[in-house]
This record gives C-alpha cells, structure tokens and sequence, in this order.
C-alpha cells in the first residue's frame, strides 16, 4: 500500500510512519515542520515540505496513493483560546483540503485525527462515542467541523474516511517546550532535572493516557475498515494527574516534589475512553500499560537531555 501521512514528521506522524514501513507500505509525507522535526522521520519515507491548506500540493502529493492519515493540525487546545481563526483554518480549512485532495487522486480511505476534547467535560464517563459532542474549545469545535467534512465525504461516496478520537498520547518525541504542552513530557523533563512538579487544579483530574505506538497502530488498523467511526482511542482507564505525578517521580527516582497552581481555560474533570466500539469493529486495542509507556518516555527524554542539556521545563 502506498500511504500519504499529513503531519508525519510530528510526534504521533513520526510513530505511524515507523510502522507503517516496518510493515511493508510505502510512505510520503507532508509536514510543514511548524512542530514536526524531519529528522524523527525514519529511512525509506519520502519528505514533502508543505502546509494541508495548500490544496495544489496536497493534490499533487495525493496522486497515486492508496489512503491518507491526516494528522497535521492546530494541537493546543489552551493556545487555541488566543488564536481561534488559526486553529480553524488548519484544522478545518486544512482538512477540507485533504479530502478533496484524496477525491481528485483518487484515494480510497482517509483516517483523521480527532480528539477527545469533542466531549463534555462531566458524566458520564467514560466517554462512549453515542454521547452527544460538546465542545468547550475552539480546537475541540475544529475537530468536530472536521469530522463533520469527512462524513459529509464519506456519505456522498466520494471517498472512505474514518475519524479517530485520540485520548492522552504520550510517548517519546513529545514535546515540553511550551507552557501549554501536554502533562507527561513536562512532568517527566522536570522530575529529571529535580524541579518541582506543578499541577494545575486540584490534580484530581483524571486521563486516559495511551502510549504513542498503540496510537500508530490504530492509525493503520483504520486503514482496512469500512465503518467511518467515530472511535475512542485510549485505554479505558482513568490516571489523576496527582498519580500520574507521583508515579513519574518514582520511576524517575527523583526527589522532586509537587505543587497546585490554578486550572487552565478548557480543562475538564475527568475524560476517560470506552473502548469497546474501536476493540470490536477495528481489532485494536492497546498493548502498552502506563507504566511500561512511561519507562520508554522517560529513557527517551533521558537521551534528550544528554544531547541538549538546555531544555526548557515547562508547566503542567
């Protein structure tokens, strides 16, 4: 097969094309390197430089590909507050873009990245794909307009899309320089380098964090199904952030301690993934308990800081 991944060169892009060449596809992909880094990309793929909403590129790119893993995107859902148009424009313009790209290519399937933001913050939980989306985000609203194109998409026949509704991805290649980078790497970055862990809101807040490559892997499981979803990608378990901190400290071996701050616009309460749907129709599920993913982080971020000695710790 041959697959064109948008936003390869990214944290989870970067993961999927990995796998997609250790099994065998042939792989392009598209990354205007705002957040990716060229060199996660592995051997064998081919490197476009480009943005999704450069529809003539996406085009040009698409031809001859069987299926596309559109995971190029506007990621930060408290950014989003201040750059609303931004986020919209790539997550929805961009997406627009990709499937009428893979229409005139001729594309058969196209997976998209979505997220768990598009639910409600309180019950229930977990969260099962019939609840009724709410959005309480401008990233979150973007990922429902963008599934919303590919089921319009989809319903015309033009082409076979499947939405994913990605949970806590965490693992190697995350990135922790921003305040509004996601838990995990900065918890993991700060807890090597000895620093205080702060935790916004009272840490009680649950997650379900679900390791990198078993997010990859779900990504190619898409490829082969006829239904278009959506599917709850995570691990059907609930971690506070106070654990999660408590359990970093420990694999860590830091001294390192834990502190409040104020919650943050868009945090919710608890958002945990029922799995069954993506477990029964797609014959995935994941592979990689917490604490194994954590030990892979970790040794990643160890090597990260003996290269750039550098490295900013941020917030959680």
């Amino acid at each position: 097969m041959k697959a064109l991944v948008t936003g390869g060169a990214g944290f989870i892009g970067s993961h999927t094309v990995k796998a997609l060449l250790r099994l065998g596809h042939q792989v392009t992909v598209i990354d205007d390197l705002s957040t990716g880094c060229e060199e996660y990309l592995p051997s064998g793929c081919v490197f476009v430089q480009g943005d999704v909403r450069d529809r003539a590129l996406l085009t040009r790119t698409a031809r001859d590909q069987n299926a596309v893993i559109h995971l190029a995107a506007y990621v930060s859902l408290p950014d989003s507050f201040e750059h609303p148009e931004e986020c919209l424009d790539i997550n929805v313009g961009g997406t627009a873009n990709v499937m009428e790209a893979a229409c005139q290519a001729g594309v058969s399937t196209v997976v998209l990245a979505s997220s768990s933001a598009v639910y409600a913050g309180g019950p229930p939980d977990p969260k099962h794909e019939k609840e009724k989306p709410q959005p309480g985000s401008p990233y979150a609203e973007s990922k429902l307009q963008a599934e919303g194109i590919l089921r319009r998409y989809e319903a015309r026949g033009r082409v076979h899309g499947v939405a994913l509704r990605y949970f806590n991805v965490y693992g190697p290649y995350q990135s922790a320089d921003s305040d509004y980078a996601a838990v995990i790497p900065i918890f993991v970055e700060r807890a090597l380098a000895g620093q205080t862990l702060v935790v916004c809101g009272d840490g009680r807040q649950t997650r379900d964090f679900v390791y990198v490559e078993d997010v990859a892997m779900a990504n190619i499981a898409a490829l082969s199904h006829h239904g278009c979803g959506p599917y709850n990608i995570g691990t059907g378990q609930g971690s506070s952030i106070l654990a999660l901190g408590r359990l970093i400290i420990q694999l860590t071996g830091s001294r390192s301690d834990l502190k409040f701050a104020p919650s943050r616009p868009g945090d919710v309460p608890a958002c945990t993934a029922d799995i069954r749907r993506a477990r029964d129709e797609l014959g995935w599920s994941p592979t990689t308990s917490l604490s194994s993913g954590l030990a892979e982080t970790i040794g990643w971020w160890e090597q990260q800081r003996s290269k750039h000695p550098d490295l900013r710790p941020g917030v959680a």
